[in-house]
């Protein structure tokens, strides 16, 4: 594939103009104009389209995504869609020749993500999933103390998650979740398996890597703590890997109204300790009457970073510009969604799951 001059911007197409695009994805494209255009925004909701189109300087937007891949000046498709909808999506990018980035979770079965690997493969085009925090700057300051040998061998990496009920509406965000039926997705078992993937994903994503091995057994627990909830939004589960080490992770979406975001990671090894928990790192925080409790600095800066979403798309931009392999290879998505799934697996039937059941 031929070298792409650094002074022309890479066009970029949206597709999904909801709440992740909102809050990371298109500030972040809009902080690399140096290296991205946005060329072009999709969403079934029009409006949602129009106004992000609008907002970010689009040139265009479409209420059918394939409108978007029509275009010859976009570059690179950014997929910010539900994940039942990406093994559809991602293989339809491919086949228009362009690089793609895809929100996590990669998909919602192991069928759809290695048809988009395939995909991906014959169409030479480069495919990334956005597990944004193996571009956080905290934990890539964790993987490279393991590597240097800190914490001695691994035994134990636990990482928990708590968000509230209304952990996005302190940010007033134009969009929210797409809601068919008048459901929000993240809540209707017709289009998400729940918490496993829609945020646990980063878990055993994190889990493996600071493991440093594959996944060898899960063992989980879930429930649905929503009234109107039809999936699981709370999930524990425990990792096993090949290697003797173990992950442990306990995920919520339902806390208080007021409630921190909030995660804990700790890494036990034979010669070290690692902790890294966001209260402690908190440097501001006010409550509003309509928004209850906020951390605006700790938002942005901590767990759900800005900086992250523009490394994992620089990354992506360089690695077209320069024909190099994408930062973060898609099998390790692959890797992260299997262990996610069988954790689905063992709550649902109440027993250990090996990874190579299937």
């Amino acid at each position: 594939m031929a070298r792409l001059a650094r002074a022309a911007p890479l066009g970029i197409g949206v597709i999904g103009c909801g709440t992740i695009a909102n809050s990371a994805h298109l500030p972040a494209i809009r902080r690399l104009s140096d290296r991205l255009r946005l060329v072009a925004v999709a969403d079934v909701r029009e409006e949602l389209a129009a106004r992000a189109a609008r907002e970010f300087g689009a040139e265009a937007y479409y209420t059918d995504y394939r409108e978007l891949l029509a275009r010859r000046d976009v570059a690179i498709v950014d997929v910010c869609t539900p994940e039942f909808l990406h093994g559809e999506q991602v293989p339809a990018a491919a086949a228009a020749g362009k690089h793609i980035l895809c929100e996590k979770p990669m998909a919602d079965s192991l069928a759809a993500a290695d048809a988009m690997l395939d995909a991906a493969r014959r169409a030479k085009v480069k495919f990334m999933v956005g597990h944004s925090r193996r571009f956080t700057p905290r934990y890539q300051q964790v993987r490279a103390a393991i590597d240097r040998g800190e914490v001695g061998a691994v035994r134990l990496v636990r990482e928990n998650e708590r968000r509230p009920r209304a952990m996005y509406s302190s940010l007033e965000l134009p969009a929210g979740y797409w809601a068919p039926a008048g459901k929000p997705w993240i809540n209707a078992a017709g289009y998400t398996l729940g918490a496993a993937l829609t945020n646990a994903v980063h878990e055993t994503d994190l889990l493996r890597w600071f493991a440093g091995d594959e996944a060898e057994s899960v063992y989980a627990e879930s429930r649905i703590t929503d009234p109107d909830g039809e999936v699981p939004d709370f999930i524990t589960m425990t990792v096993r890997f090949r290697n003797g080490a173990l992950g442990a992770t306990e995920v919520v979406n339902r806390l208080p109204f007021g409630y921190p975001y909030y995660h804990q990671l700790e890494v036990f090894g034979t010669a070290g300790l690692i902790r890294a928990t966001d209260p402690s790192m908190v440097t501001l925080t006010d409550y509003r009457a309509d928004a209850g409790l906020r951390q605006p600095l700790n938002f942005a800066t901590l767990l759900h970073v800005e900086e992250a979403y523009v490394a994992e798309l620089r990354g992506l931009a360089e690695a077209v510009i320069d024909d190099t392999p994408v930062p973060l290879p898609p099998e390790e998505a692959r890797a992260a969604l299997a262990i996610s799934l069988a954790a689905v697996r063992s709550s649902g039937e109440g027993r250990v799951v090996r990874l190579d059941e299937d």
